[in-house]
């Protein structure tokens, strides 16, 4: 047994329902492995960015994924955090690995929190000119990360969790109300929100056994892995599909204040 010198994870994981088999190397075997739709996912945008970052001519982009693609590539790292420290807990169900899975769960969403953040202020004047927000969006991500590995993970997850995504659901849904409906094709967002929604309910209903095979190679929290991972690849094109023209966003904002200091003369 790998796994019996490691203190042993606490909270949830030894509630779900798939059978625990304590005297493997993989103690949840569908919970473990279905974590690889994590790896596709991360992967995948990981190359997005890699490309984007390739190719300089995308830095004229008007999506700002492409325009900046050290933003996708920190998603795609974050999917593949989700999917190490994910895999590690369900075969191991340590307390380690617990926490590196909880963290990569948080990493991802923080970054969904980032895209909206550069969506709603992608300028930030300095002196007298304006500047991509994307830096200071990167430096916040990673400090936040940093944050939770430390010592926010503490956080019952439970707690934590979903007030991320609730912020993740605001900020969003400013930025449809205040800002723009037209820019993004929002129903990758609807999509990615509804699967998630589902997602949540298939987890509560494993985690409370209403429904529950332990010996069975379908398990509902493996499904949660496979539709939160469809959520993650759907919100992320929806990030992908939309424009904001950086250098008409700098126009206007010069012009506007052009027109605030001929008011302000005139008074």
């Amino acid at each position: 047994d790998l796994w019996s010198r490691w203190s042993p994870a606490n909270g949830n994981a030894l509630h779900f329902c798939e059978m625990n088999h304590m005297d493997q190397l993989i103690r949840q075997p569908a919970n473990t492995w279905s974590n690889l739709f994590y790896l596709i996912v991360g992967l995948f945008t990981l190359t997005l960015g890699i490309h984007d970052l390739k190719y300089s001519e995308r830095k004229k982009s008007d999506n700002f994924l492409v325009r900046s693609p050290i933003l996708s590539i920190m998603f795609g790292i974050s999917a593949i955090y989700l999917f190490f420290g994910s895999f590690f807990y369900h075969a191991s169900l340590t307390e380690f690995f617990q926490k590196l899975d909880q963290a990569g769960m948080c990493s991802v969403v923080i970054m969904l929190i980032i895209f909206n953040l550069h969506k709603i202020i992608p300028l930030i004047r300095i002196k007298e000119d304006y500047k991509s927000s994307h830096a200071l969006m990167i430096i916040f991500g990673l400090g936040v990360n940093y944050l939770i590995f430390l010592t926010l993970y503490q956080i019952n997850i439970n707690l934590l969790f979903p007030v991320l995504l609730v912020t993740v659901f605001v900020t969003s849904c400013y930025y449809l109300i205040f800002i723009s409906k037209d820019h993004y094709f929002t129903n990758y967002l609807w999509a990615a929100f509804t699967t998630l929604l589902f997602a949540a309910t298939i987890w509560i209903v494993d985690r409370t056994r209403l429904m529950c095979t332990p010996t069975s190679i379908f398990q509902g929290h493996a499904l949660w892995h496979l539709l939160t991972a469809v959520s993650m690849m759907l919100i992320y094109l929806y990030y992908r599909s939309g424009t904001n023209p950086l250098e008409k966003i700098i126009m206007a904002k010069k012009v506007r204040r052009a027109i605030r200091r001929s008011k302000r003369g005139l008074v």
